[in-house]
């Protein structure tokens, strides 16, 4: 019943790509590895092709490009895939360049897309590095974080069965004396059997509605009548409550520069679009979209 919920720190440039996707259709999300970390302060040659070099700056480049397409993979064998990409791709452009393709009218179109990509992305990162700093993300952090009131969160153990008359049951057993632990153990359909059904802390929201309506309004020591939700019914046993503790600075990091860049986006959008002539030819009916998108979860 838990709901589906990255708190790592993301640079700047991932961030503010992001943050203009929805602008200019950038659909990548790319994220700062150890490697694009490393090509910041020592850009050495780590391959020759042709006797061209490929440089730590040039994973870093297809890091950005395949980032999240590869974040699963563990940091060496990342690293390894880009390497390998940026040698067979080194090899068939110097392959097409020897049969005179630089002028084809495909690889002319394409360059033209890419440089307005590149101008776009590097200018962008220009303007978002002068509205959003490490002061601007502190500065919020305090503000609406640190001096806010702590939000309630409960630890809590449920017993999950099919039907109420089998949840009105297990009520009646728990309320006779027997353990609810016990009961989980033997009778809950939920993974969280195994440990007498105990789900640890959570907040509310991090539960379908009905199941984190019916938590939050128990006393501590208390058993619920049956509760429904979309996965059957619940017995619910409130153990604690507390206000959670709250996130640092640096767990909050990430997640700050995405509301202040998408803030100072969407303004700076604005006026760039005030001031820019633009003509939908031929497509009335499409929607040309102007807000950016909160951040995906």
């Amino acid at each position: 019943m838990r709901r589906p919920s990255r708190s790592v720190a993301t640079s700047l440039l991932a961030i503010s790509l992001w943050a203009i996707a929805p602008v200019a259709a950038f659909a990548a999300d790319p994220v700062a590895s150890e490697p694009v970390r490393a090509a910041s302060g020592n850009d050495e040659v780590i391959a020759n092709v042709n006797g061209k070099p490929i440089k730590l700056s040039d994973v870093a480049l297809a890091d950005e490009e395949m980032g999240s397409a590869l974040a699963q993979l563990p940091e060496e064998k990342r690293f390894q895939y880009l390497l390998s990409m940026l040698i067979d791709r080194r090899i068939v452009a110097d392959a097409a360049r020897a049969k005179k393709m630089e002028d084809d009218p495909m690889v002319k179109a394409r360059e033209a897309y890419f440089e307005e990509k590149v101008l776009r992305d590097v200018y962008w990162l220009q303007l978002m590095r002068d509205k959003v700093d490490n002061k601007s993300v502190k500065a919020y952090y305090d503000e609406h974080i640190a001096k806010a009131e702590a939000e309630s969160e409960v630890h809590a153990a449920h017993i999950l069965v099919a039907s109420k008359l089998e949840a009105d049951k297990i009520e009646a057993t728990i309320k006779g004396g027997k353990s609810f632990e016990d009961v989980a153990k033997a009778e809950s359909k939920d993974t969280s059997a195994a440990n007498g059904g105990d789900l640890g802390w959570f907040k509310k929201e991090e539960m379908v509605p009905e199941f984190g309506n019916a938590v939050f309004a128990m006393k501590v020591g208390e058993v619920s009548a049956p509760v429904e939700t979309q996965f059957g019914w619940h017995v619910i046993k409130l153990i604690e409550k507390r206000a959670a503790p709250k996130p640092t600075l640096q767990q909050s990091e990430e997640q700050i520069m995405r509301k202040l860049i998408g803030d100072e986006g969407n303004k700076l959008m604005e006026g760039l679009r005030k001031s820019a002539k633009i003509e939908i030819v031929g497509a009335e009916g499409v929607p040309v979209q102007t807000k950016m998108e909160p951040a995906p979860q």
